[in-house]
């Protein structure tokens, strides 16, 4: 099975995203995961007001989306598990952590063949990161463009996305 994890502000939910941006972003996420034959966890903060076994949510915004992602044909099997880790000392509130958050999804589901993630973040300075471990399955989208069309997720992605689909997944065993 091949996997995106998905972030979802950034990748769907956009600085300039309303109703119809949203929509067009989820579609445009259909039609890569029907080419590549991809399904979607999600890895966003948001995952945390769904239901970790049943995937339900109160919040009528993810119902929308949910609803989106089954007009266009993806398929959602469940999210990232919740890993919190304090980066600056034990002053610091834990924040969750996305690569151990990976880490486990895979670890726990050993039919992931291939894994993407997508997200919008900035890679210039790794040693802060969630997501340094697994940087190679990364591609980053756009939170912010003055130009609303470079923003998320683009069918222009997919060739990217093939490619890393294509790496070896040697994360499952850390």
């Amino acid at each position: 099975m091949k996997v995106l994890f998905i972030d979802l502000s950034g990748t769907i939910y956009t600085y300039h995203g309303n109703k119809e941006i949203v929509e067009k972003k989820i579609k445009t996420l259909g039609n890569i995961c029907q080419i590549l034959g991809t399904k979607v966890i999600l890895s966003s903060a948001l995952k945390e007001a769904i239901d970790e076994k049943t995937m339900e949510t109160d919040i009528e915004e993810l119902k929308q989306l949910f609803l989106l992602f089954e007009k266009y044909g993806i398929d959602c099997i469940g999210r990232t598990p919740t890993v919190r880790r304090k980066i600056h000392g034990n002053s610091c509130l834990p924040i969750p952590w996305k690569e151990d958050e990976i880490r486990l999804c895979l670890y726990y589901n050993p039919d992931i063949e291939a894994f993407c993630v997508l997200d919008d973040y900035d890679t210039k300075n790794w040693k802060k990161s969630d997501l340094e471990k697994v940087k190679d399955h990364l591609v980053t989208m756009q939170f912010y463009s003055e130009n609303e069309n470079e923003e998320g997720i683009q069918e222009s992605h997919i060739e990217e996305i093939k490619k890393v689909l294509t790496k070896e997944n040697k994360y499952r065993y850390w």
